[in-house]
C-alpha cells in the first residue's frame, strides 16, 4: 500500500509541475508523423539521470509514444497516448487516451496508470483558468492494490476553494484500506480505514516549488530535422512575436510537405515504420525498441546515457555474449571449422581411461585424428590397423569397465591356477604321445582316440581365450 500511494504522490507533483496558468490562447502544433523528442533531468541527490524519449506513432489518429528511465533509481515509465480535443463552446478538454506503465525494476512491480484531462475554461467569457478532470487508476497486478482518483472541476457557482479538488481510495481487492482528499496543488490528507487515523500525504511547499529539476535537452543545432524544437522552430518564433499569420504560414508548410509524403508512400505502397518504438502483436502496446529493465549493478554499471535516442548504460566490463548453452554445438561448430582442439571436459576424461586402461590409449589417438572434437561414437568401426585385429571400443563404455587393480588381481588368481593346472595336463598329454609313437605297434597304437583328440581342441581352445583376456 506505501507505495502505490508512492504512486499517487508522485503523479500529483507530475501535474504540479506540468501545469500552469495561462497567459493566453497560443497556435495549436499539430503533431507531425516522425516527430521526436527528447530530454532529460538530473537528480544530485542520487547522482542519477532521468531519460525521456517520444516519438509521433500515428498522424490519424493523433498518437505518441513515449519511455521514460532511470535505472539508478530503479524505475522506468512507457505507454502511448491517443490526444482528444472536446470543445465546449466557452471551456475545451485535451483528453489523453491512453496508458502509462510504471515499473518498479529491483521488485519487478508493474503499476498501470490512466491520465486525467486538461480542462481550459473562459475561452470567450470569464477569467482563462486550466484544470485537470477526470478519473484516475492506478492498479498493480502483481500485489493486487488499486487506487481511483477522482479530480473534480470547479462548479460553476463556487469559490475557488473547489477548484483542483481530488479524492480517492486504495483498495486491496474489494476491501478499502485507506482514503485521500484535498487540493491537488496544496495539500492532500491519508486516513487510515483500520485505525481512522488521518495524515498530511502531500503538502505543495514554496520548497517543493523550488525543487522542481530542469530540464536539460540537445542544442537546436544538434538535432535531427524532425526533432520537436528544429522542426517548429519558425512557428515558434512567430508565435513569440505575435505575429500569429507568420505562424500559420510556417505550420501550412509543415502540414503540406507531411501531407505530399503520405500521398507518395501510399503511391509506392510502402507503410511509414518508428524508428524507436515497435508494437508488441499481441498487447498492441508500443515498446522503445533499446528498453533495459534490468535492476542497477552497483558493480558493475556506470553510467547510463543516451546518444542518438538510444538510452545505454556504460559498464566497467563488457558482458559476455553468450551464442548457446549447449557443449555439443560449440562442439560440432568447431570441428566444422576445422578446430581440433578438446575441451577441458574432454581432456579430462581421456586422461582418465588412458591412465586406467593403458591398451586404449592407442585407439583414442586414431579416434582424435579422425577428425572428430569428441571421443564418443555412436557407431562401432571396425580397425584394420589394430594388432589384436579387435573392434574399437567406446571410450565411455570402457569407463564402466575399468576395476581396481587389486581387485582384479583376486578375480584372476584362481584362473590363473587353473590355466597352470590345464598346462600341466597339455604337458603329460604330449609326452604320452611322444611314448605312443615310440612303442606303440599296429593301428590302434599309432592314432590317438577321438575322445583324446576332443579334449585337447578344448583344452588348447580355452587357453587361447585365457590368453587373448588377460593379456
Amino acid at each position: 500500500m506505501t507505495r502505490i500511494a508512492e504512486c499517487r504522490r508522485w503523479l500529483g507533483g507530475t501535474y504540479l509541475a506540468s501545469t500552469k496558468k495561462p497567459k493566453g490562447l497560443k497556435k495549436p502544433y499539430n503533431p507531425i508523423i516522425g516527430e521526436t523528442f527528447r530530454c532529460y533531468w538530473k537528480h544530485a541527490k542520487t547522482n542519477s539521470r532521468t531519460f525521456y524519449i517520444a516519438e509521433q506513432i500515428s498522424h490519424h489518429p493523433p498518437v505518441t509514444a513515449f519511455y521514460v528511465t532511470n535505472r539508478r533509481d530503479g524505475f522506468s515509465v512507457s505507454g502511448s497516448i491517443l490526444a482528444k480535443s472536446k470543445f465546449y463552446g466557452n471551456s475545451l478538454s485535451a483528453v489523453m487516451d491512453g496508458v502509462g506503465r510504471l515499473s518498479f525494476l529491483k521488485r519487478g512491480e508493474d503499476y498501470l496508470v490512466t491520465m486525467p484531462y486538461a480542462h481550459c475554461k473562459g475561452i470567450l467569457i470569464g477569467t482563462l483558468t486550466m484544470e485537470m478532470g477526470g478519473k484516475v487508476s492506478i492498479t498493480c497486478e502483481k500485489t493486487g492494490y488499486r487506487a481511483d482518483l477522482d479530480f473534480k472541476l470547479k462548479p460553476f457557482l463556487s469559490s475557488s476553494e473547489n477548484a483542483n479538488r481530488i479524492a480517492g481510495k486504495i483498495k486491496l481487492g474489494s476491501e478499502t484500506l485507506a482514503t485521500l482528499e484535498g487540493h491537488w496543488d496544496q495539500d492532500i490528507n491519508f486516513k487510515d480505514k483500520s485505525t481512522g487515523e488521518s495524515r498530511l500525504f502531500w503538502s505543495v511547499t514554496d520548497e517543493v516549488k523550488k525543487s522542481r529539476l530542469k530540464r536539460y535537452s540537445v542544442p537546436l543545432d544538434q538535432q535531427k530535422e524532425n526533432e520537436s524544437e528544429r522542426l517548429w522552430m519558425h512557428v515558434s518564433e512567430a508565435i513569440v512575436k505575435g505575429q500569429q499569420e507568420e505562424a500559420t504560414n510556417e505550420k501550412f508548410i509543415l502540414e503540406d510537405k507531411q501531407r505530399k509524403e503520405a500521398k507518395e508512400r501510399k503511391i509506392k505502397m510502402e507503410e511509414w515504420l518508428s524508428c524507436y518504438f515497435e508494437q508488441d502483436i499481441i498487447t498492441g502496446d508500443w515498446i522503445y525498441k533499446y528498453a533495459d529493465s534490468r535492476p542497477w549493478d552497483p558493480i558493475n554499471d556506470v553510467l547510463q546515457y543516451e546518444k542518438e535516442f538510444v538510452i545505454q548504460t556504460k559498464t566497467r566490463h563488457r558482458t559476455p555474449l553468450v551464442r548457446t548453452t549447449s557443449i555439443m554445438s560449440v562442439e560440432i561448430r568447431s570441428s566444422d571449422k576445422g578446430n581440433k582442439r578438446q575441451t577441458s571436459v574432454e581432456r579430462t576424461r581421456k586422461a582418465r581411461l588412458i591412465k586406467a586402461s593403458p591398451r586404449n590409449h592407442k585407439q583414442d589417438l586414431r579416434n582424435q585424428d579422425s577428425g572428430s572434437s569428441t571421443p564418443d561414437h555412436h557407431t562401432r568401426e571396425s580397425d584394420s590397423d589394430s594388432e589384436d585385429g579387435s573392434k574399437s571400443i567406446n571410450p565411455s563404455r570402457n569407463s564402466s569397465m575399468v576395476v581396481d587393480r587389486e581387485v582384479l588381481h583376486e578375480i584372476i588368481k584362481p584362473l590363473a591356477e587353473m590355466q597352470k593346472q590345464t598346462n600341466e595336463r597339455i604337458m603329460g598329454i604330449q609326452t604320452q604321445l611322444v611314448r605312443m609313437e615310440r612303442g606303440a605297434v599296429g593301428h590302434d597304437g599309432i592314432l590317438l582316440q577321438n575322445r583324446d583328440w576332443m579334449i585337447l581342441g578344448l583344452i588348447l581352445l580355452f587357453q587361447t581365450i585365457l590368453h587373448v583376456m588377460y593379456h
